[in-house]
């Protein structure tokens, strides 16, 4: 879990991620409870990497995914704003990677036989 607590709360920073196209988790932290903070305001947030490993990113695009992140958490940048620079970050992978050799894209479903 990332600690957020200097610039907001868990919740609000999952949420204003969300508006951006970029989907993280709320996320308690040691000392959350003690303070007072719950669930629904946590002093964190979690960063899954499966899925855009699954999408075939790698480190070059963590950099560029956490430059997002800051812009919208730490420089406070409209969340609304930075939704078209995701998309077009995000259009050159829809490809499965890791997994089956097939030509399905990253959301069709695979056919079991």
């Amino acid at each position: 879990a990332v600690n957020v607590l200097d610039y907001s709360d868990g919740g609000k920073v999952e949420a204003d991620l969300e508006k951006a196209n970029i989907i993280v988790n709320r996320q308690l932290i040691p000392g959350d409870i003690k303070a007072g903070r719950n669930y629904f305001h946590p002093g964190g947030i979690r960063l899954g990497v499966a899925e855009i490993t699954r999408l075939g990113m790698k480190g070059s695009e963590m950099k560029e995914i956490a430059s997002f992140i800051k812009k919208i958490v730490i420089d406070k940048k409209d969340p609304k704003k930075m939704v078209s620079t995701v998309k077009k970050f995000r259009k050159d992978y829809q490809k499965v990677h890791y997994c089956f050799d097939n030509k399905l894209g990253a959301y069709e479903y695979v056919k079991l036989r």
